[in-house]
């Protein structure tokens, strides 16, 4: 735990450059040298290229748009700082103490990271104990070494590692949705319950890794080696029923969506398109249009469809077995046939463009929907709106159904 302290003062750049000579006097325990000890210091903006700062102490320090190419931060205590937009290629961090650090949309392409230490970050500020989980969110990370780095917990969503070593690294819970990871080197890390949500994994290697519990939604697997690793509990699709290649780019845009809150990627429209007997199953389809689709025979088990719209769609005999349906829009569509074994269908909390509840929901709408002979066993029907539904030998016994309308 670090305790939160006020800024050093700002020096001017012949001061730190001096600084900086005398630390690598003391590196070479040469007379007159002093280690570099400057917590909470301001670098922003500042040029320190291919400088050796081996075992310096910088903690809390702030890096943002500062270039630091090449320099040698190996070893160095770096807990808290903030590097945001950084340039760091080819930089040397190493056995680095980088918990809580900031490196979103910072360049770290070729950077070597073996050992260094990512976890979550405890800080004291006010009297109050604060986690800061580290952030390569949006980084560049092309090329770069992290073999045995400790990444739990990180934000490393929408990050670009591609050709990257993670060679046994621990990527516990780590976030790395929409991130770039193709060719990377993922043999033996441990992903237990990472989120890696639409991650390109196009000729990754993750034989030896550990995937238990991992969400693996909008991932095509067909491309990566995973044969010898761990996937018990996760969250995956089938590697043997790929999805089209426009298909496939489409999520893969829609996932980066999700993960930016809009800003990037793009959301995608599958109206009218055919896609009969396409397996979706595991996908995070949440809230793409599928309206007046040709789903005949199509597969969403287990699948994310928070606010998905099938308005007019053909959805006869599709599965939606343990998906979740939360505010899902099947209005007017034909559904004939189809399953729903233990599928959630509810109200969608909706969330303001601020992030936070807006106290209201929008419920799951089958109103006019063709529901002859579908099977509801086991699925949670509630809130939905069944309004002027054909629900001919619908089977709904053994539904557990609440707040429902247009049903008796």
């Amino acid at each position: 735990m670090s305790v939160a302290e006020p800024n050093e003062p700002s020096k001017s750049p012949t001061d730190i450059h001096a600084v900086f000579r005398a630390h690598v006097s003391y590196l070479r325990g040469e007379p007159g040298g002093r280690r570099c000890q400057l917590k909470s210091a301001k670098f922003d903006g500042r040029n320190l290229d291919s400088i050796n700062l081996h075992q310096a102490t910088l903690s809390g320090s702030t890096f943002t748009r500062t270039s630091l190419e090449e320099t040698d931060l190996s070893n160095a205590d770096l807990f808290a700082c903030d590097f945001s937009a950084a340039n760091l290629r080819n930089a040397c961090l190493n056995k680095a103490d980088l918990r809580g650090a900031n490196f979103t949309l910072a360049n770290l392409s070729g950077a070597k990271l073996r050992a260094a230490d990512l976890r979550p970050g405890h800080i004291l500020q006010w009297g109050e104990e604060v986690k800061r989980v580290s952030s390569l969110a949006d980084a560049n990370l092309d090329g770069a070494d992290l073999t045995d780095a400790n990444v739990s917990e990180a934000n490393m969503a929408m990050a670009s590692a591609k050709g990257a070593v993670f060679h046994d690294v621990v990527l516990h819970a780590v976030n790395l949705a929409g991130a770039d990871l193709s060719g990377a080197d993922l043999t033996g890390c441990n992903l237990k319950n990472a989120n890696l949500t639409g991650t390109n994994l196009d000729g990754a290697d993750l034989s030896g890794a550990n995937l238990t519990d991992a969400n693996l939604r909008n991932v095509d697997l067909s491309k990566a080696n995973v044969e010898t690793a761990n996937m018990m509990g996760a969250i995956h699709r089938d590697s043997q029923r790929p999805l089209p290649g426009e298909i496939e780019v489409m999520l893969r845009e829609h996932s980066k969506w999700i993960a930016s809150n809009g800003t990037m990627g793009a959301r995608a429209n599958l109206k009218d398109f055919d896609l009969a007997e396409l397996d979706f199953s595991s996908c995070d389809v949440r809230g793409v249009c599928f309206d007046g689709a040709n789903l005949k025979g199509a597969a969403f088990v287990r699948s994310e469809l928070f606010l998905t719209s099938f308005q007019g769609a053909n959805l006869e005999e599709t599965d939606f077995s343990f998906a979740r349906a939360s505010g899902t829009n099947f209005a007017g569509a034909l559904l004939a046939g189809s399953v729903f074994i233990s599928t959630r269908v509810e109200d969608a909390e909706i969330i303001g463009p601020d992030g936070h509840k807006t106290g209201r929901s929008l419920f799951a709408r089958f109103r006019g929907a063709d529901l002859n002979g579908v099977n509801f066993a086991g699925s949670i029907l509630d809130g939905a709106d069944l309004s002027d539904a054909d629900l001919t030998g619908a089977k709904l016994e053994f539904a557990k159904i609440k707040r429902a309308r247009g049903i008796d």
